[in-house]
């Protein structure tokens, strides 16, 4: 299973922001204050919540508390529609982008719907279409390079994230870093599943 990195700066975010409010009710109330873990200090907020809402701060608490809330959601919960950028427009003088709507189903695998133009909405093509789609993009290839996150290629492939990188490092598909996200070229991609 992937790390996920939002899910463990939320946790610490709650540890802090619970271990702040727990400090402010044991130092005011001049109570003892609970070990640094987050069930615990849950409880000793929740069993402290009629004090902390009387406190002239309860609306800071409130806040902080809510965004918190939004925060883990958002980390645990999947987008209901992902936006995978494809490459150019193949309908001739069209200058638009295209761009593969991915719908997210909790629980299950993403399943492509269907690509779509930036430019023209009468430009667009189902999922049982795209290697034909794929055809005329090869014609713009000498356009300039698309290059295909690991997340992307799962969603518009269908294949999971660890045969993703077995078949990059059997196959030596071309790859960028940028800001600690890897992407492949869709040269390579292509050659490797098909069209």
């Amino acid at each position: 299973m992937p790390f996920n990195a939002a899910a463990a700066e939320v946790r610490s975010s709650i540890t802090s922001v619970l271990a702040s409010w727990a400090a402010l009710i044991a130092d005011e109330r001049g109570i003892g204050a609970p070990q640094r873990h987050v069930v615990q200090l849950a409880r000793f907020v929740h069993e402290n919540v009629r004090w902390l809402c009387a406190h002239w701060a309860a609306g800071d608490a409130v806040e902080e508390f809510t965004t918190l809330t939004r925060l883990a959601r958002r980390a645990c919960e999947p987008r209901q529609v992902r936006i995978v950028p494809v490459g150019d427009c193949v309908r001739s003088r069209c200058t638009g982008k295209l761009r593969a709507v991915v719908k997210v189903v909790p629980g299950a695998r993403p399943k492509p719907s269907e690509i779509r133009c930036s430019a023209d909405d009468g430009h667009w093509w189902a999922s049982d279409e795209w290697a034909a789609l794929s055809t005329g993009m090869h014609a713009h290839e000498g356009s300039g390079r698309v290059w295909y996150s690991v997340a992307d290629i799962e969603a518009l492939r269908n294949i999971s994230s660890g045969s993703v990188y077995r078949l990059a490092s059997q196959n030596q598909w071309r790859r960028r870093k940028v800001s600690g996200k890897v992407y492949y070229h869709h040269a390579d991609v292509t050659a490797a599943l098909g069209s």
